[in-house]
């Protein structure tokens, strides 16, 4: 796997792609940025941050960590289409950076380095991240404990959350992470169970909600607004309207609701 090849397998924009062909760093210096990175992340945040065009110098060397990651891929029987899917969120976190500050590179450092350290996969449509459950809870008759291994559910942007390829992801996941219960998890604004009063009843959104048992809620979670919007307002009068759901949900805020966030259990069937 070399850096073209990557580029092109996860679509990377081409105007970034120019930016890390282009890129000036010596094999010392990128050598010690990998050093770093690996000994403690947060002091490397801290020393990228202080580049004068730091976001640049983040896509660069995720792309190249995420290159050197190709390795333990194939020691691990990972397929390429699992590397390159999962890799993925680079464009798309590349384009929110563009979208967000006016330039190609990484501001959502602190979330890919999940990628980079192969402790997040994406499976099909959805993204997974072995995580221990931080509570003891009885759901339908189960108690999931304190520390137990479970599968964290991520929702990637940029493809419709379709039933199907949904309920494909979650079955391929079930096989891919052997020696995991698979017992799902999920904290988004996707599972607010006031969605209801907002979309259609067809939506894919409600739709996906009714994979999960909704256990607790946060209604002052404003993940929504940020998700639906791409920005946070005071005023919800100053939100945009070009889509359904952006008329909808402006109207629902500006009628004196609030969108918070649900947290989600999916149990398999004991088999």
């Amino acid at each position: 796997m070399d850096v073209k090849q990557f580029c092109e397998g996860i679509k990377l924009d081409p105007n970034a792609q120019r930016i890390i062909y282009e890129y000036q760093m010596d094999e010392w210096q990128y050598q010690a940025y990998k050093r770093q990175f690996y000994a403690n992340r947060y002091s490397f945040f801290e020393n990228v941050k202080q580049s004068e065009r730091y976001r640049q110098l983040f896509l660069y060397l995720f792309v190249r960590f995420a290159v050197d990651a190709y390795e333990e891929y194939q020691r691990r029987g990972i397929d390429d289409g699992i590397y390159f899917d999962t890799f993925h969120d680079i464009q798309i976190w590349c384009m929110t950076c563009k979208r967000d500050y006016d330039e190609y590179g990484i501001e959502e450092y602190n979330w890919l380095q999940e990628h980079i350290q192969l402790r997040l996969f994406r499976v099909g449509r959805l993204q997974f991240q072995p995580f221990p459950f931080e509570r003891t809870l009885e759901v339908e008759g189960r108690t999931l404990f304190n520390n137990q291994l479970v599968l964290n559910v991520h929702i990637p942007s940029g493809e419709p959350l379709d039933p199907r390829s949904v309920e494909e992801s979650f079955e391929r996941a079930s096989t891919f992470f052997r020696g995991i219960t698979p017992i799902f998890t999920c904290h988004t604004w996707l599972l607010y169970p006031e969605l209801n009063r907002v979309l259609t009843p067809d939506s894919n959104i409600l739709q996906f909600q009714k994979h999960f048992i909704i256990y607790d809620v946060d209604h002052e979670s404003r993940q929504a607004e940020e998700r639906i919007f791409n920005q946070l307002r005071a005023d919800y009068g100053q939100y945009e309207e070009h889509t359904y759901l952006q008329r909808s949900a402006k109207a629902f805020l500006q009628a004196g609701n609030k969108l918070g966030c649900g947290y989600g259990i999916k149990l398999n069937p004991i088999r």
